[in-house]
């Protein structure tokens, strides 16, 4: 598999591991939580939208100041009220306000006197109200029959008042109408009062349809709990409100001028502001111990019924698109990670893909659909994840390729000392060390009568076991010359002991003398000494080698093994570094450029048969002896 394709492959893998873990979380709670927040968020980003033809009637701190009794004993005051948006043309009231029991036994006309409210304004203006069944043991109490509720029911404008709450008490959500039961029509099942107040503003019934909700022939997005997506106008005191007591006010004194101000043609909304109604909405915030971020319970239900009238609904985004979007997301994460080599590039793209990802699930939201901003987030951030690890491991593949490049050409130390400082040097410094030198025997004839290409191959396999034998040893190679070796022992070498360097060098080069490669036999010569190792050059092209006499003495040796007959020579330097571990043979003195005095050469004992070695001792002890006179 060609590279590019390769890691296309392993890019795409990413993307698709991202999406399924992502759908995987998606079921978890704390993520159904936190992509309810990222939900939320959308609606403080857009912040307050306009309302029309909506109004609240508020039982506020104003009106509990002016009215001092009980809440429960206030029919009369609701009565002044339904008068008051009769009167002053509203279309629509809805009473969020529930009656339990009969007051009969406390305030004897109060029942009375709301329910003869009712039926004064209906035929004018629907009052949808507010209505939690008794149990059925409660049904045969004559205290639970409040004459309001039974006729409301009566004429079909009870509802119930309860609003849907998420796991988190937060209110995005509110069902509309009961579960369907089977052979009850749908005009029969009870609504919650935003539906029933919509149906009556509309003067159109909902129709329920092979499950599905229609108003005014508009099909009502609902998830299977019959739950409607609330698109909320604002935060508390966005809907226009007035006080329970102005209202009561302006109508004992008259002025119809100011309640049809107020009603005409409206949709109203009764409830009340206090504290123990309200609650958390998607324009809630933390940052307040007060209770002027929730939302009074009135007026999440005008917020619902907003919603139902303009039909400007939310409605969750079909599965295969959530599908496409995650992958989308995850593929532009993982290409922004892994497409450039510079990490500012990289940080800037990857920006830019969130910034588009986050832009894209609000412009979205602002059209209707709802598409989960937490999990393209959560694509994302797996992406980003998976992408950061395999551009580390590509990083480190690379890195570990070339810092094998690096030991390969130049050397190990080489390659520690810039993985270590990141930094190329033109320094150098003194090191004692055992330099070996080797060559092959003959080698110039031997290319005279061979094809290039079967001189490279069988060049390439001698040396790949010469080198072998020389990384066994713990020495490495610091160059080719040709078909020569230069390898350098020291004490830094990989599990070296203080001064052993002489004898790993002379161990290696037996044994490389010992291979024979095909036609190849090898010649060997070191010597111990200082150097001076570094890089030399200039910045355009530097060489990491060692420099000294010990260098040229050790070359010099390795020559020496054509005059001497041996394949393997040492200096005197060398075997004192030997310690008598190796056997040693002594085979003379010879003049070397670069030194004034002779040179003593050394061989390893092992390397010869017992005839050459009784050869070299006869000419040990003839020289020993040349220049002895009589006594």
């Amino acid at each position: 598999m060609k590279k590019s394709w390769k890691r296309s492959a392993i890019c795409a893998a990413i993307a698709a591991g991202s999406v399924i873990l992502t759908l995987l979380m998606a079921n978890i709670q704390f993520f159904q939580l936190v992509d309810l927040k990222a939900q939320d968020a959308h609606f403080v980003i857009r912040g307050p939208r306009p309302t029309r033809d909506i109004l609240l009637v508020e039982i506020d701190e104003k009106a509990r100041s002016h009215y001092p009794e009980p809440l429960m004993f206030w029919h009369p005051r609701y009565a002044d009220a339904i008068r008051a948006v009769g009167a002053g043309g509203g279309k629509v009231m809805v009473m969020d306000v529930a009656f339990g029991v009969n007051v009969a036994d406390y305030a004897k006309e109060n029942d009375t006197l709301l329910a003869g409210a009712f039926a004064e304004v209906a035929p004018v203006m629907p009052v949808v109200c507010a209505f939690v069944p008794p149990s059925p043991e409660q049904q045969q109490d004559p205290r639970f029959a409040v004459p309001l509720n039974m006729m409301a029911s009566a004429f079909g404008l009870t509802a119930f008042p309860n609003l849907t709450v998420d796991g988190d008490d937060f209110v995005r959500r509110q069902e509309l109408i009961e579960a369907p039961k089977p052979g009850v029509p749908a005009e029969s099942l009870t609504r919650g009062m935003a539906l029933r107040a919509a149906e009556r503003f509309l003067g159109k019934d909902v129709e329920v349809r092979d499950g599905r909700l229609y108003l005014a022939g508009r099909q009502i997005p609902t998830d299977e709990g019959r739950n409607v997506t609330i698109n909320y106008a604002g935060p508390a005191d966005t809907f226009p409100r007035v006080s329970l007591y102005d209202v009561i006010q302006a109508y004992r004194s008259g002025n119809q001028a100011q309640l049809e101000k107020w009603f005409k043609g409206k949709l109203i909304l009764m409830g009340t502001d206090d504290i123990g109604d309200r609650r958390a909405t998607p324009f809630y915030t933390a940052f307040t111990a007060s209770g002027k971020w929730t939302t009074p319970g009135v007026e999440v239900h005008a917020n619902v019924v907003h919603t139902l009238l303009t039909g400007d609904y939310l409605t969750p985004a079909p599965e295969w698109t959530r599908i496409v979007a995650l992958t989308l997301a995850a593929t532009l994460c993982v290409i922004a990670v892994t497409a450039f080599p510079a990490v500012t590039l990289t940080a800037l793209w990857s920006v830019v893909v969130l910034s588009v990802l986050l832009s894209g699930t609000h412009l979205l939201f602002r059209a209707g659909w709802l598409l989960s901003t937490s999990q393209m987030l959560l694509a994302f951030a797996w992406s980003l994840l998976g992408g950061v690890i395999y551009r580390f491991a590509m990083a480190e593949k690379k890195s570990s390729f070339f810092r094998s490049a690096v030991a390969l050409f130049v050397g190990r130390q080489v390659a520690t000392s810039l993985d270590e400082t990141n930094r190329i040097e033109m320094t150098g410094k003194r090191e004692m060390v055992t330099i070996l030198f080797t060559d092959i025997r003959g080698f110039t004839a031997f290319c005279e009568s061979k094809d290039p290409a079967v001189v490279v191959d069988l060049l390439n396999v001698y040396m790949s076991t010469m080198v072998s034998i020389i990384v066994k040893n713990g020495g490495h190679v610091n160059k080719f010359i040709g078909d020569g070796i230069l390898a350098v022992f020291s004490d830094d070498d990989p599990g070296a002991k203080p001064g052993d360097h002489a004898i790993r060098t002379a161990r290696c080069a037996a044994e490389m003398v010992e291979q024979v490669i095909g036609e190849f036999r090898t010649g060997a010569g070191f010597h111990s000494g200082e150097v001076v190792i570094g890089n030399v050059g200039s910045s355009d092209k530097l060489e990491f080698t060692v420099l000294g006499n010990t260098v040229n003495l050790a070359s010099r040796l390795e020559s020496l093994n054509k005059d001497q007959k041996t394949r393997l020579l040492m200096s005197e330097e060398s075997r004192e570094m030997l310690e008598g571990v190796i056997d040693t043979v002594y085979l003379g003195a010879v003049p070397v450029k670069g030194k004034t005095e002779k040179m003593k050469l050394f061989s390893i004992t092992s390397l010869f048969d017992e005839a050459r070695l009784a050869e070299i001792r006869a000419a040990e002890h003839q020289e020993s002896t040349a220049y002895v006179g009589p006594a």
